[in-house]
């Protein structure tokens, strides 16, 4: 509080970048599962991969925010 008065001192500070590494596993996209059969079970097959690389990339993407979030 006492030294707000003299901040006419001081120029306006310029801001600085702090870069945070991100390890190059968590940018590289997870693997996409690969087409199966025509049939109903290759639908499904199909449909469990999608569901575990969508889990798979939304968890790299909460790493990173977590690296990069506020400190």
């Amino acid at each position: 509080m006492l030294l707000t008065g003299c901040s006419w001192l001081i120029p306006d500070p310029e801001p600085v970048y702090v870069e945070r590494p991100i390890p190059g596993e968590l940018t590289t996209p997870c693997a996409e599962p690969v087409k199966g059969k025509p049939t109903e079970g290759g639908f499904a097959e199909l449909a469990l991969g999608w569901r575990f690389t969508a889990r798979c990339n939304a968890g790299k993407l909460e790493s990173i925010a977590e690296l990069t979030g506020p400190r």
